[in-house]
């Protein structure tokens, strides 16, 4: 949760203007060329009012097949077929669990996550699914979400290169910690390791009552998702919008960005024994980075990851700081020499689905990492 600048502020209108002028001009444009009919443009407001209330569930571009259930997730296998012998480490990707689809990893044809790092060498690739809460799930801790992990890594032999994606990436951290004999290596994407770093309206939420400042956080979070806005950028959602309104004539484009459009508006609920444990442990009390978090009766202490470890963040991600996410460096007891520092010039969603971002950031990553193992 990023603070808002003022220059932010002063930039919206700007931001909003250039989007409704760039995508009326191009449907315009487009328009002209196909002929503008009575019949082409009903069908283009049907088009594109359908696409904007689509509630379709968002999924997979590929149907990797799930290997392993959980209440609480699933195992999906997306290895190459001819993935056996090649690496001596399997890879375990872990999605966010954060109130979204974790399809996010391989969101559309050139636009997969997955694909840039099996295009890379890293064939022996498998990826947890998040499922949706239920009520038999819903009190589900820290410690379950931890245990789903430890079985996937059994399942897959014992020991596994961690890829975390935003908030699995410190889920990911929090197991490296406490089984660093089990992780070959970590890395983390997009991901606030110091919570408060360059975060001074949430580090000041540290010296409120528990409760008022988790009701804050709530709030904020609570009020975004009712009104039907990712809360993080509601006006990437209206740039979005106007971009969508201009690729009405590329048919092929529009599919693509339903797609994301799906995903974004998607709501997964995650268990509320979870959320609540987030709020207060790491965004009020950041006790990942103050070496007080309590995990599986024990203290997780960051100091106990010795394997090498990557950090890959957004130059301009406005959810995780590659301030914040750097900081794992601060922490762990990993040789400086095995510590990979990568920042992509994107967004906190264009570091996974960015096609810049997945050519030139992950693909090479995963040959790097096929390297090691």
């Amino acid at each position: 949760m990023a603070p808002v600048t003022h220059l932010q502020i002063a930039a919206t209108p700007i931001r909003l203007g250039v989007a409704a002028i760039s995508g009326w001009s191009s449907y315009l444009i487009g328009l002209a060329q196909r002929g503008p009919t009575p019949w082409t443009i009903a069908s283009d407001i049907g088009r594109y009012y359908g696409a904007l209330t689509d509630t379709t569930p968002p999924t997979w571009a590929h149907a990797w097949p799930v290997i392993r259930r959980w209440p609480l997730a699933h195992l999906r296998d997306c290895s190459a077929p001819d993935a056996t012998g090649r690496e001596t480490v399997p890879t375990l990707l872990l999605p966010p669990q954060a109130g979204t689809h974790s399809c996010i990893v391989d969101h559309s044809p050139g636009r997969s996550q997955v694909e840039a790092l099996r295009a890379g060498g890293l064939t022996r690739l498998h990826c947890l699914e998040w499922t949706p809460a239920t009520p038999a799930t819903d009190s589900a801790s820290i410690d379950e979400h931890l245990a789903v992990i430890a079985d996937a890594v059994d399942h897959l032999g014992g020991r596994v290169n961690i890829v975390g994606d935003s908030q699995g990436g410190w889920i990911g951290t929090i197991y490296a910690a406490l089984h660093p004999d089990a992780v070959h290596t970590l890395t983390v994407a997009g991901t606030p390791i110091d919570f408060h770093a360059e975060q001074p309206a949430l580090a000041a939420l540290a010296h409120a009552p528990t409760a008022a400042a988790t009701s804050v956080v709530d709030l904020f979070y609570g009020t975004a998702r009712a009104a039907g806005m990712h809360s993080t950028n509601p006006i990437g959602e209206i740039e979005r919008a106007m971009a969508l309104l201009g690729a009405l004539n590329d048919p092929d484009e529009v599919a693509r960005m339903e797609a994301e459009r799906r995903w974004f508006t998607w709501r997964q609920e995650i268990p509320a024994v979870f959320r609540e444990w987030i709020i207060r442990h790491l965004f009020i009390r950041n006790e990942l980075v103050a070496g007080t978090l309590e995990a599986e009766g024990t203290v997780v202490d960051l100091s106990k990851i010795t394997c090498p470890v990557h950090l890959i963040a957004g130059r301009s991600d406005m959810i995780a700081t590659p301030t914040q996410v750097t900081a794992l460096t601060n922490h762990v007891s990993t040789p400086p020499s095995d510590i990979v520092t990568a920042i992509a010039d994107t967004g906190h969603i264009g570091l996974f689905i960015g096609r810049k971002a997945l050519t030139d950031v992950w693909t090479p990553f995963a040959r790097s990492l096929t390297a090691i193992s």
